[in-house]
C-alpha cells in the first residue's frame, strides 16, 4: 500500500523485522520490569494510587485476575498488604481501578484521533478508517504491558462469574456506539451496516494479531498490520479514503 504518510511506520517496521513469519521456537514477549522503587521518598496519595494501578497491571498481565494475590501487588509497590487497603476496598475494587485507568484512556484516544482526521471548513473532523486502525496498532506497540493486561483479562472474562465479564461484553458495543457517531470518509459502497461489519472484522483481526505478537517475540505487529491493511483496504477501492493526506481539499 503506497501512502507517503505511512512511510514512517514502514521504515520503523522494516528496521525491526523484514518478514511476517513467526519463529520456529517462539518465546512469549517479555513485559519490561518496573523501575526500582525508591523507598526513601514518601509518595502522595495520588502517586501511590498510580503506583498501585501500575503494579496491578503488571501482575494481572502475568498471572490473570484469578492468579493475582494482593500480596503480589503490595510486594511490587514496596508496602504491606494491609497498606494497600488505605487505597482499595477489595481485589475487585483494584480490578475496576485498573480497567478504568489503564487501557481505554484519553491519551490513547488523542493519539489515535490526531493524525487520522482532517478538519473541515465547518470545524468538524472527517476521519479516515485505515489510518485510524493503523494508529491503534502503532499506539499499542508502545504499551506491551497494557496489551498483555487486556489480552489476559479478555480471555478470563469469558466466564460469567468473572468480575470483568460485563465490562468486556459491553466494551465492543460501547466502542461501536462511539465510532458510529464519528464522521467518516468512506467509499460510496460502505453504508452503515457494511461499515459496522468492516469495523468488527478489523478489530477482530487486530485482537488476533495482538495475541500472536504477545505469544511470539519474533512477531512484528506493526509490519503485519501493514500487510493486513492491503487486504482490508485494497487500493482500488480505498484510494483517497485511507489517510487525511490523500483527501481532496474541501471534501
Amino acid at each position: 500500500m503506497t501512502i507517503e504518510a505511512w512511510d514512517q511506520f514502514r521504515n520503523h517496521a522494516s528496521s525491526r523485522s523484514t518478514t511476517f513469519a513467526t519463529s520456529s521456537t517462539p518465546l512469549a514477549r517479555e513485559i519490561p520490569l518496573a523501575a526500582p522503587l525508591d523507598a526513601r521518598k514518601r509518595k502522595s496519595p495520588s502517586e501511590r494510587r498510580e503506583q498501585i494501578i501500575s503494579a496491578a497491571t503488571r501482575v494481572i498481565g502475568q498471572k490473570g485476575f484469578w492468579g493475582m494475590a494482593l500480596q503480589d501487588v503490595a510486594d511490587e509497590v514496596g508496602i504491606t498488604e494491609a497498606g494497600l487497603y488505605h487505597y482499595i476496598r477489595s481485589k475487585g475494587d483494584l480490578l475496576t481501578m485498573v480497567l478504568e485507568s489503564a487501557y481505554d484512556t484519553r491519551e490513547a484516544d488523542e493519539f489515535i484521533d490526531a493524525s487520522s482526521s482532517r478538519q473541515l471548513p465547518n470545524g468538524q473532523h472527517l476521519y479516515f478508517f485505515p489510518r485510524y486502525c493503523l494508529n491503534i496498532v502503532a499506539y499499542n506497540v508502545g504499551r506491551i504491558e497494557m496489551v498483555k493486561l487486556f489480552a489476559t483479562l479478555n480471555g478470563e472474562a469469558l466466564a460469567p462469574q468473572h468480575p470483568a465479564h460485563d465490562y468486556f461484553v459491553g466494551r465492543q458495543r460501547r466502542l461501536w456506539n462511539h465510532v458510529r457517531t464519528m464522521q467518516w470518509s468512506l467509499p460510496t459502497e460502505y453504508d452503515v451496516p457494511r461499515f459496522q461489519a468492516l469495523y468488527t472484522l478489523a478489530m477482530s483481526a487486530m485482537d488476533g494479531l495482538q495475541y500472536q505478537w504477545l505469544a511470539d517475540d519474533a512477531a512484528d505487529m506493526l509490519t503485519e498490520w501493514l500487510a493486513f491493511s492491503d487486504e482490508l483496504f485494497p487500493e482500488q477501492v480505498w484510494k483517497g479514503f485511507r489517510d487525511p493526506t490523500e483527501a481532496t481539499q474541501g471534501t
